[in-house]
């Protein structure tokens, strides 16, 4: 469980152009030092209170994986004594055994050897960066202030420490191609996080995209391309070992109001949209050589169902338009693993195909 604070722009000394933290995670303003504890102890009872005390357990014999996190803003760009102010307080929690670790997301330009021996004095274990990309050319035409030297030096001080490495990264910004993306993917995955967030850039109101966007100077990326982009990279990541946490951002009522979004791939449920993707791909690979005129079964996990359908349904028009197949019916089958699909035709023939690393 992850106890989430919010600190929007704070410590960040520059104007990025596609950024306003404030209605992406729909909070004004950096929470206060002093309410945190209030606030873990709400997230801790409301732990306590789960199903785990209805089978009899009690919160005291239950293993805790609990971790505190600071988002929105560039943590280690604050004053010291902020960042203290801020990582004290979760202190007597950390003591008490309730909360195992800190995580923090910062800028690649502001990771130095003294900053980092005042997260390790505090328990910090996960550190993210804002990288977005890991080409300079788009890195300068979004206002980043950094270039993708600062986050190969900062991952190298950030894993002989010992810090858990996060990248967040972000396609779709100005100058940015796939082409570019590409390489962005692959030099993460030689430079090896342990975790990675993709978020397709949108065009946010009263940010500098929005005017470049109206002046006709930026396009977002259209949907179906971000999901291209998106699913590309996590299959990329995952077969190098790279947990992908994330994909789009996390809804919330600020983001999803009428003209918050002004232009760009949003969607409220973007990660199921690159899953569905996934599932579309890895299905037109089993169907690939079933005789002309069958009728396919596809037996997928239960919990694997809506996502091998897709939004509205749309996967089975789609496969049979690739296939030769008459008829294809999805059904739920437990005992087909989750992230594979088992092929059952009316021939004798069955097949199973792995999800990832296609």
């Amino acid at each position: 469980m992850i106890i989430p604070f919010f600190i929007p722009h704070a410590g960040c000394p520059h104007q990025c152009v596609f950024c306003d933290q404030k209605r992406i995670t729909g909070k004004k303003s950096a929470v206060h030092p002093a309410s945190v504890p209030a606030t873990i102890r709400s997230f801790l009872a409301a732990k306590a209170s789960d199903g785990h005390q209805e089978a009899g357990i009690q919160a005291a014999e239950r293993p805790r994986d609990v971790q505190v996190a600071f988002y929105g803003g560039s943590f280690t760009a604050l004053p010291p004594e902020l960042q203290q102010a801020y990582l004290r307080e979760v202190r007597p929690f950390l003591d008490a055994g309730e909360v195992r670790s800190i995580r923090i997301s910062t800028r690649p330009d502001r990771i130095t050897p003294g900053v980092l021996a005042l997260l390790r004095k505090h328990q910090v274990a996960t550190v993210e960066l804002g990288v977005q990309s890991l080409d300079n050319d788009v890195l300068h035409h979004s206002g980043r202030g950094h270039t993708s030297e600062h986050t190969v030096a900062a991952t190298r001080l950030l894993r002989e420490q010992g810090f858990l490495i996060g990248y967040q990264l972000m396609p779709g910004l100005p100058k940015d191609s796939r082409t570019r993306f590409r390489e962005t993917v692959i030099r993460t995955v030689e430079l090896g996080p342990d975790m990675v967030r993709i978020y397709p850039v949108l065009v946010i109101r009263d940010t500098p995209l929005e005017k470049l966007f109206h002046d006709g100077v930026y396009a977002p990326l259209a949907r179906e391309d971000a999901v291209a982009w998106c699913a590309e990279a996590q299959e990329q990541f995952e077969a190098a070992g790279i947990d992908v946490i994330r994909i789009g951002l996390q809804h919330t009522e600020t983001l999803a109001r009428p003209g918050t979004v002004v232009a760009g791939p949003y969607h409220p449920a973007f990660g199921q949209l690159v899953a569905s993707s996934r599932f579309l791909k890895l299905m037109t690979s089993v169907l690939a050589d079933i005789t002309p005129g069958s009728d396919a079964v596809l037996r997928v996990h239960p919990a694997d169902l809506s996502t091998a359908l897709g939004q509205k349904k749309r996967n089975i028009p789609i496969l049979l338009g690739r296939t030769k197949a008459r008829k294809i019916v999805v059904r739920t089958d437990a005992a087909v693993p989750r992230g594979t699909v088992t092929l059952d035709m009316t021939l004798d023939h069955t097949c199973i195909n792995p999800l990832f690393g296609i």
